[in-house]
């Protein structure tokens, strides 16, 4: 999957159920972000507000009736696979044998979430001891199931906080896939990141038509992500010729995000600053630029102080909770994951419910009221506030 770190595969799902004898993790504390919470009410002749799932895919039962469809009545989605050809599925295709483990690897996650998060819980330290006792084979074999799985679920827990309070919106799925594996597959090549940022201009193009007002990219396309891709299944290629190809790969998607971005000025575009504890320059991912219509979000926790993980730098203009949000996987089971990914949909939620009640304004003029609106935290970081945000949009 794509990720800035490990922290979107082992932080991803913490789930309410516990192994016998276990005590349940506990949800985020209530309080500090519940009091910033805004409500709104569609007006009888509004359109549905349609927001952009841009990540790894959804699972489309949990959200009855909330997923765009066009005039002949097809769910509106389009995707592509990890070798970047069209694959037009809500979700990856995953092997059978992967997907009949789910509840055993939803466990997983929730254990390692767990144990990452400081909850002292049976799961955490039953899989801290797991961890110690495996073989390098048990370990590489843990780690490809758990990656996979992280980056399978990540999409739908997404959509579930970007809908939250939202019953008359609708999603528009654009589902793309990372590579998996240790040595990875697919290996890296010039073709490959021709594929990659075509797809990507494709794919924004296709939830720009669909007409998304707002849409989520909790992933970055970092450049030290396809340089460990060549480390890995490439030892033989010099590492100038590695970094030229990672630098080659990021500055083309970046070119392609920039044009597509530019030319939809009515759509908002949400992006996660990711969680490499790192600065956006150093991190160098594909989102690395500012667009009146672009924001990029940074993740602070349940209190609204900044956390060790995110990334920052000056690009990065709101910053929203990352830490246990509440969210669904497939299926329905309830999680509270982790990390900037969780922090975009907060805002992309926020934008939808802004156009909700004001749905002519444009794409920059909503991350202004966006960033005007929210406050400054001890450190100085600006939080979002959904509810002043609202309430200003209402006296426009």
């Amino acid at each position: 999957m794509n990720a800035t770190s490990l922290r979107l595969v082992r932080t991803l799902v913490i789930a309410t159920a516990t192994v016998s004898g276990g005590v349940a993790a506990q949800p985020a504390a209530v309080g500090f972000w519940e009091a910033r919470e805004a409500s709104v009410a569609s007006a009888p002749d509004s359109p549905k507000v349609r927001i952009a799932i841009w990540d790894s895919g959804v699972d489309t039962t949990l959200f009855p009736g909330q997923v765009a469809r066009d005039e002949d009545g097809a769910l509106l989605l389009r995707g592509y696979d990890a070798f970047k050809q069209r694959q037009d599925t809500a979700m990856a295709v995953l092997p059978e044998g992967l997907l009949a483990r789910a509840d055993e690897l939803n466990a997983m996650l929730r254990a390692l979430d767990d144990r990452d998060s400081g909850e002292d819980t049976a799961e955490a330290r039953a899989i801290s001891v797991r961890m110690k006792a495996q073989s390098p084979a048990e370990a590489a074999a843990f780690d490809d199931d758990i990656g996979r799985w992280g980056g399978f679920v990540h999409g739908t827990a997404l959509a579930d906080i970007a809908l939250r309070g939202l019953p008359e919106a609708e999603i528009v799925i654009a589902r793309m896939e990372w590579w998996h594996g240790d040595p990875p597959v697919p290996c890296w090549t010039r073709e490959l990141a021709d594929r990659e940022a075509a797809s990507i201009g494709d794919l924004l193009a296709f939830v720009v038509a669909s007409g998304a007002r707002v849409v989520n990219m909790s992933w970055g396309r970092a450049e030290r992500a396809y340089v460990r891709n060549l480390e890995k299944c490439a030892p033989a290629m010099a590492p100038s010729e590695r970094q030229a190809l990672a630098r080659y790969t990021v500055e083309a998607i970046r070119e392609v995000l920039r044009t597509g971005m530019q030319a939809a000025p009515d759509v908002l575009f949400v992006g996660a600053a990711g969680n490499a504890s790192s600065s956006m320059e150093m991190a160098n991912p594909a989102t690395r630029f500012t667009l009146p219509n672009f924001i990029l979000v940074g993740a602070v926790d349940r209190h609204g102080v900044t956390t060790e993980w995110t990334n920052t730098g000056p690009e990065i203009t709101l910053f929203a909770n990352g830490d246990r949000v509440e969210a669904r996987l497939p299926g329905g089971m309830t999680s509270y994951p982790s990390g900037t990914s969780m922090a975009a949909p907060l805002v992309a939620n926020a934008a939808a419910k802004i156009w909700t009640v004001r749905p002519g304004m444009s794409g920059a003029q909503v991350r202004q009221l966006l960033e005007r609106t929210a406050t400054p935290n001890a450190s100085g970081q600006p939080l979002l506030h959904p509810k002043r945000a609202v309430d200003a949009a209402l006296e426009r």
